[in-house]
């Protein structure tokens, strides 16, 4: 049986849209105007610190981890404002795999405490800690090894701990970034097309694109049978 490694945000929850008009709205207030469509384009599925060192060359000002420190606590407000959905078909996808006993763990560029924020409010009646909880020993950061997509070392290390080889493992996506590191990481990859383009994600390299989860659950369904 295949190791299917998916992404957090964008792929299990539906933060992407906070994040991204979040930071078009702290890139606008230092005088680097950006919409929330430009946003996307931008920084979806960057390392925070390469979005900084952007946001510097473009303003021309230093920025420095003071500019991490303000994003993730204006982040924290606007989750716990305006709460952080699953994706649709997530939950479904998730329990068939259980079901199906087909090993399975998320890779994220994202910090553990980010994933705590947005997968520990899903489903904490069935799950301590809600999907946090779900995940318990199959969630992996980019911060454990210093080293973000697209680059392929987390979904290596990834695969690695869950004792997969990469040729064997399928990844969902919904970045470019997060495609490009598969496709280095040299596993197949289904990107979900919502923010970002079918042909982006094509382009970016993708085995499969999808439109949406279910359609995601269907590819796999027929991969591994």
């Amino acid at each position: 049986m295949p190791l299917v490694i998916l992404d957090c945000d964008g792929v299990l929850v539906d933060s992407e849209r906070i994040t991204t008009n979040l930071l078009a709205t702290m890139a606008t207030e230092l005088g680097w105007p950006v919409t929330p469509a430009q946003s996307i384009e931008q920084f979806k599925g960057r390392d925070l610190h390469e979005i900084r060192d952007l946001l510097e060359h473009k303003t021309g000002t230093t920025l420095g981890d003071e500019f991490i420190t303000r994003y993730r606590a204006r982040m924290v407000e606007r989750f716990e404002r305006q709460g952080v959905p699953p994706i649709e078909g997530a939950a479904d996808l998730l329990d068939w795999l259980d079901d199906a006993e087909i090993t399975h763990a998320v890779a994220s560029n994202a910090p553990h405490k980010k994933m705590q924020l947005t997968l520990g409010t899903i489903d904490r009646s069935r799950w301590a800690n809600g999907w946090f909880g779900r995940f318990e020993g199959r969630r992996f950061s980019a911060y454990e090894i210093q080293r973000w997509k697209p680059d392929p070392a987390l979904f290596l290390h990834a695969a690695a701990q869950m004792g997969s080889e990469p040729a064997a493992s399928i990844v969902v996506e919904d970045s470019t970034s997060g495609v490009e590191a598969a496709v280095a990481a040299g596993m197949r990859v289904i990107a979900l097309a919502d923010l970002t383009s079918p042909d982006t994600l094509a382009a970016a390299g993708a085995t499969e694109v999808c439109r949406s989860m279910p359609e995601v659950a269907d590819l796999l369904r027929r991969w591994i049978d």
